[in-house]
């Protein structure tokens, strides 16, 4: 996380290669994380495709801090379900620095064939 995602403006750019699978158009999203869950809206019809207002809630309920990583899975069955609207990530916080670099992760995740593996 960098100090806009954690701090005002509360800024969540969703990457383009995450972008793909979501519509092009504003749609609820449900964010889950450690049982609890916070819903917002994906700005999927904007220049800067982000998450809205609600992800400041999620960021200062999980006291996200600046190198603090978020990890998102996509929970939609498929392209199907997302295009109805059905958009659910799973989120996972990992705390501090030490973490793959951005653009080592970015060819991977987007399906369970080239998942990010975490080690602790």
């Amino acid at each position: 996380m960098c100090k806009t995602h954690v701090q005002k403006p509360y800024v969540l750019v969703i990457p383009a290669h995450f972008q793909r699978p979501l519509p092009a158009r504003r749609t609820p999203v449900v964010l889950r994380c450690r049982g609890s869950s916070w819903i917002m809206s994906y700005c999927g019809h904007t220049t800067l495709k982000n998450l809205d207002a609600g992800w400041a809630d999620f960021a200062i309920h999980d006291r996200l801090q600046v190198e603090d990583a978020c990890v998102f899975e996509l929970l939609s069955r498929d392209a199907e379900d997302v295009s109805k609207g059905e958009v659910v990530l799973e989120v996972q916080v990992l705390r501090g620095g030490g973490l793959p670099e951005p653009e080592d992760l970015a060819t991977k995740g987007d399906t369970t064939d080239e998942p990010i593996v975490i080690l602790d």
